[in-house]
């Protein structure tokens, strides 16, 4: 058979609708695209399959339109937008199936684009997709392509469209994309509807499903009082009902970040608040302990990644919280008997000193780290718990809400149920007398800021969740530590959760009204007003302290 009759015969086939009821002509039009026995027959195949509207078809399609088509041992595959690893990409099969391959380990397969065979798709071949290009990103590996795609479909009453589009929200996996897109297909359903009853079906679906473009719609709706005035009316009150709803998420969400930020605060000022009734010492210092927790967490990282060879573990952080206490206390405790130890009762001396030693820091931290680094927050702590549609909780945050409220319960028990507990209280109070009593002032003063330095430590690899890594990060929670230990009463762990929680509270609230840098004067303003008031804090100091 020679080559022209093959063509004619081929191009026969093609305008057949179908071999018999059994056969599958999108198989068949595959298979032609793919191995083509010459460029025309591909020409007409890809045509086709435009035509038909397929969405089994719609990733292969979608594959050509981007020019990411490849095969895999004859079988059609294309690659994330993103290399996963070292030049390796994650694969996804196209048809019949739209699914990420795997390796015997069940893990996503990685390769090379040189371990794959590349398809080649004329332009000319690849203008037929124009039509439905806006429908192909309906099936994209992408989430984010997905939506915005389902956010783009216009109102119409075709069915193949609708067919489609009920067919993409079938497979839609994405909890965000599946919210956008049933808003596009109830919007649909809603300016098509024939009766006040359906239409009423489709505002209350909106309104359930609740999406960020839900009230915009069910206003739009209300102003073109499309069907009648009944359902105008109708789509109005829910577009406010759901506003409402988000301003009450709104007030949630503030707290929650005021809840956040306060049990920041608390963390940091742990220490310092115990080591300041200690000693009446001013740690200018106290903020580098919990930069050199975060350095910590960061050296931990790196050697779980290139000296054990263990990349995709969470492992590293939770190592790290304890290293980060043991390393920044064991500084703490250095610096006390060299430094701290000299200047009890000179509180100017000890301000200077401390901040000459934050400075020294600061510079060495520069010095062997550089001015900017990352530490990898842990797969486990990545994303958020999501209450409502418009409510999102982070488990970063909610993290470190549970850790401040666990290292309170240790300086708890450690202060009220130990001995040493007993001993630190007694020289906070009275120095002298716990001398005379027998207690090692001098060792428990070494402990305690062992135990204060370590804290802030703590604090620095819980903060490595949050933000980046620099020498001078604690410089920016410094001030804010004071205020709190000054605002709680010195040396008062009640205190100290009170004070910190409240201006955490207190910024966030302020921040909703005003920008960030007035609300901080807001803070700074009503503390000053509260000190005049009550000059010895929340809960005022009635130790040697106090008599002081």
């Amino acid at each position: 058979m020679n080559t022209s009759l093959l063509r004619m015969l081929m191009c026969c086939l093609l305008l057949l609708p179908l071999f018999s009821a059994g056969q599958d002509s999108a198989s068949i039009y595959t298979a032609q695209l793919l191995q083509p026995p010459a460029d025309s027959v591909r020409t007409q195949a890809i045509g086709r399959l435009a035509a038909l509207r397929i969405p089994a078809t719609f990733p292969l399609l979608m594959a050509i339109n981007d020019k990411k088509l490849y095969l895999l041992d004859q079988q059609a595959v294309t690659i994330d937008s993103h290399p996963s690893g070292e030049g390796t990409y994650r694969l996804y099969a196209l048809y019949p199936d739209n699914t990420l391959l795997t390796n015997s380990s069940g893990q996503p397969l990685l390769l090379p684009l040189s371990a794959l065979k590349t398809v080649d798709i004329p332009r000319a071949d690849r203008l037929q997709l124009a039509g439905i290009a806006p429908l192909l990103n309906l099936f994209s590996n992408d989430p984010q392509k997905r939506s915005l795609a389902y956010s783009q479909l216009k109102h119409t009453s075709d069915n193949a469209t609708l067919r489609i589009l009920r067919a993409a929200l079938a497979k839609e996996s994405n909890a965000d994309a599946l919210r956008t897109g049933k808003d596009a297909l109830y919007a649909i359903q809603l300016y098509n509807a024939s009766t006040t009853t359906i239409a009423k079906a489709n505002i209350d679906s909106i309104a359930d499903n609740w999406s960020d473009n839900a009230p915009v719609l069910l206003r739009d709706y209300a102003k073109s009082g499309f069907l009648n005035q009944e359902t105008a009316q109708y789509a109005a009150v829910k577009a406010v009902g759901l506003e409402k709803r988000y301003d009450n998420l709104q007030r949630v969400q503030h707290f929650f970040s005021g809840l956040s930020l306060g049990s920041i605060l608390v963390l940091i000022a742990l220490g310092l608040s115990i080591v300041y009734g200690l000693a009446g010492i001013i740690n200018m210092a106290h903020g580098e302990f919990m930069m050199i927790g975060a350095y910590t967490t960061y050296c931990v990282q790196i050697i779980f990644t290139k000296a054990l060879g263990v990349p995709q573990t969470d492992l590293f952080f939770f190592f790290a919280l304890p290293f980060s206490f043991l390393v920044a206390g064991s500084l703490g405790w250095v610096l006390e008997r060299l430094v701290i130890r000299h200047l009890y009762a000179k509180p100017l001396e000890s301000l200077l000193a401390t901040w000459g030693v934050s400075l020294i820091l600061i510079q060495t931290a520069r010095l062997l780290f550089g001015d900017l680094t990352a530490v990898k927050t842990p797969q486990l702590l990545a994303g958020g718990w999501q209450v409502s549609p418009h409510l999102t909780l982070p488990y970063n945050r909610l993290f470190i809400i549970a850790l401040s409220m666990l290292m309170v319960l240790f300086t708890y028990l450690m202060l009220y149920r130990t001995r040493l507990g007993l001993q630190i209280r007694s020289v906070t109070q009275n120095r002298q007398i716990s001398a005379c009593l027998g207690i090692e002032t001098r060792r428990v003063a070494s402990i305690t800021f062992f135990i204060g330095s370590g804290l802030a430590g703590l604090a620095g690899c819980a903060i490595t969740l949050i933000g980046n890594v620099v020498p001078d990060m604690g410089q920016t929670y410094i001030v804010d530590s004071f205020l709190v230990v000054v605002t709680g009463g010195v040396g008062k762990l009640a205190g100290t959760i009170v004070s910190g929680l409240g201006i955490g509270f207190f910024t966030k609230i302020s921040e909703s009204f005003f920008q960030a840098v007035y609300g901080k004067v807001f803070i700074l303003v009503f503390i000053m007003l509260f000190m005049q008031y009550k000059p010895k804090g929340l809960f005022p100091d009635k130790g040697r302290i106090a008599e002081d």
